[in-house]
């Protein structure tokens, strides 16, 4: 045996343990590891097993898996979320999620699913899958951005800030989304009295990155006086339908009187009496009104359609997120002529 073994003091001696104990090591490793992902895939499972109490729509339980059905399933889950069929779409995704082993082959799967969710309005659901993502997956951008959103729908705004700590590591633009949830923050607290909230929103119309349109509306209901001193002519477009739904009785005939842009809004709108000039607001709408009065046509009214310009869909209502993909700062003020009704428009405010 001496003559197979080199001796304690020969350094062959030395390697061999060393060699030893690598494998030793590396076979543990193997072990734990193996058991470790084997309890990983257990909590997983366990974990969605928990949003399975609906009957499903689809009779696909029973349905033998093949790993050629992901791929189709996934794009008709994801037609019936666009469609508005969640329930369909998160059951086809919970059968593939359970039916997939390896988290690299369905985090698409469970990211697709927590959209559905968060599309549905189930928040806390939504929460809890995105959570499970970067359990796995801390640097999904996509996963960090939606649960940025489902918390700001939440008014959960410092959880939401705190999404934007890791974006920022991965070098994301997020000072725009930083200031709109913040000015969310400001609007919601309750703990502030009108007059802070005031000076705050004043002197927040000095920072590039907060929406113009949602601090002056905010304004508008907080303090009219303030709310028309911080009126820009270069930016009227942009809130033009709040200025035209707003109550005779909050108008500044002094701020109005200074500018032919809004005496042409309120001449077209009924509120100021025509007078031998007339002014012009290079607003075709505004101005096309203004002449038709002008003719004794007075059933003319403005009809307000909100669009977005990412996504490019319509809504009916104004948005500070696009309803249809979650955009900030994206909404686009369209407007119409139609007849005037005998109830005509409402306040923004």
């Amino acid at each position: 045996m001496d003559n197979i073994l080199p001796a304690y003091n020969d350094p062959l001696f030395s390697i061999l343990v060393i060699i030893v104990l690598v494998l030793i090591i590396a076979i543990s490793s193997f072990i734990v590891g193996n058991i470790k992902e084997k309890k990983k895939r257990k909590t997983l499972k366990s974990f969605i097993k928990g949003f399975n109490t609906q009957k499903p729509l689809l009779d696909i339980e029973e349905m033998p898996f093949n790993p050629t059905l992901i791929k189709p399933l996934s794009l008709l889950a994801e037609a019936f979320s666009n469609q508005g069929e969640y329930q369909k779409s998160i059951n086809l995704n919970l059968y593939l999620i359970k039916h997939i082993d390896s988290f690299f082959d369905k985090e698409k799967i469970l990211e697709q699913l927590g959209t559905t969710y968060l599309k549905a309005g189930f928040l806390k659901r939504a929460e809890s899958i995105f959570l499970q993502i970067l359990h796995k997956h801390p640097r999904n951008i996509k996963t960090l951005y939606n649960l940025g959103i489902v918390y700001e729908l939440l008014h959960e705004y410092d959880k939401a800030l705190s999404t934007l700590i890791p974006l920022n590591i991965l070098e994301e633009n997020t000072k725009s989304l930083e200031a709109h949830i913040k000015l969310n923050k400001l609007l919601d607290n309750r703990e502030l009295s009108t007059k802070e909230k005031v000076q705050e929103l004043e002197a927040l119309l000095k920072n590039e990155y907060y929406a113009y349109r949602r601090v002056i509306q905010a304004l508008f209901r907080l303090d009219l006086e303030v709310a028309w001193n911080n009126i820009k002519l270069n930016k009227i477009e942009s809130i033009l339908d709040i200025l035209w739904f707003l109550p005779s009785s909050n108008l500044n005939l002094d701020i109005i009187s200074s500018s032919e842009t809004l005496l042409a809004i309120y001449l077209a709108k009924g509120y100021i009496k025509a007078t031998e000039k007339r002014p012009k607001s290079n607003i075709f709408t505004i101005d096309t009104i203004v002449t038709l009065n002008q003719t004794g046509s007075n059933n003319i009214d403005l009809l307000f359609n909100y669009g977005c310009k990412k996504c490019k869909q319509h809504f009916p209502i104004s948005f500070t997120r696009c309803p249809k993909c979650y955009a900030i700062d994206s909404i686009q003020i369209k407007e119409s002529l139609v007849q005037k009704k005998k109830q005509t428009g409402y306040s923004l405010l």
